[in-house]
């Protein structure tokens, strides 16, 4: 599943759970950007929205249980602001926090959470990390979008599209050579798949048949001159042992070998261009922000 895909199902598994659309749009973002390799490989084995309602009910019971302890918190500060005339209340404070935070390891919801990966759980405790620093992942839905408001100037946009249309000609023709390379991939590999089809025919074709000439002539003499039978017998035999080999070897290489390279070459064509879509929106956003 894509990220921007599971991010969605995510924020809308969380709102269908009581959680406010700003909370839990807060919380989604907050989490797409502490994200690993390992959570985005995991990412996209999901396949369910069972899955993604699992990370959320953790999420949710977390962000319940933390609200629930933060009102008994604010709730028992006040209570000492009116009871007690010292100043303690630093202390107070101290050891709420604590109580808190450990009211809210101790009353996680186990059912769920000891069934789901570590990994998933990992997702749910990113959600109440602080932010770091904005770090846009590379398939975030963030990413791709342009900067609005402030962070869009006239002068960033002038620049990227006058930058853009000056430079187009290098980059049309760069991409119509990284089109090319590929092409003439996939063209090669094709002609080397019916290549090698063709030869396996001809190869079975005129081997059988030499082949099935040397048994027959073997069988004919076998009664007049009888070595000379058993030896044109054990020849076409050979053949026959050598062109099924030859035919396997073939059929193996056309068929298996050559359309698992080709399912990587395809692979290398979708993340080629898919860095160079990102590299794009990169520029864009940067440009928009001078």
């Amino acid at each position: 599943m894509e990220l921007g895909l599971f991010l969605d199902g995510l924020k809308t598994s969380l709102v269908n759970r009581g959680i406010p659309p700003e909370v839990a749009a807060k919380h989604v973002a907050s989490l797409g950007r502490t994200f690993t390799e390992d959570d985005l490989t995991e990412i996209e084995s999901i396949r369910s929205q069972s899955e993604i309602d699992q990370i959320a009910d953790s999420i949710a019971a977390i962000i319940h249980k933390n609200k629930a302890a933060r009102t008994a918190g604010q709730k028992q500060t006040s209570e000492r602001e009116t009871s007690e005339s010292t100043p303690k209340q630093p202390e107070a404070t101290d050891q709420t926090v604590s109580h808190v935070e450990e009211t809210t390891k101790n009353t996680q919801p186990q059912s769920s959470n000891e069934k789901a990966p570590v990994q998933r759980q990992k997702m749910a405790a990113h959600s109440e990390k602080k932010e770091p620093p904005v770090q846009y992942a590379q398939n975030s839905a963030d990413f791709f979008k342009e900067p609005e408001g402030s962070d869009k100037t006239t002068k960033g946009v002038a620049i990227f599209w006058t930058v853009l249309i000056l430079t187009l000609p290098l980059t049309l023709a760069l991409l119509a050579v990284v089109l090319a390379v590929f092409g003439f991939m996939f063209l090669g590999l094709i002609v080397m798949i019916i290549g090698l089809v063709l030869g396996m025919i001809a190869i079975a074709a005129v081997g059988s048949c030499t082949a099935l000439i040397g048994i027959i002539y073997g069988i004919t003499q076998i009664f007049t001159f009888m070595a000379a039978g058993i030896y044109e017998i054990g020849l076409g035999v050979m053949i026959g042992g050598g062109v099924l080999l030859a035919g396997i070897i073939l059929y193996n290489l056309a068929i298996r070998f050559l359309p698992w390279v080709m399912k990587w070459v395809t692979v290398l064509f979708t993340y080629v261009f898919g860095q160079i879509r990102n590299l794009f929106y990169l520029a864009r956003r940067e440009c928009y922000k001078l």
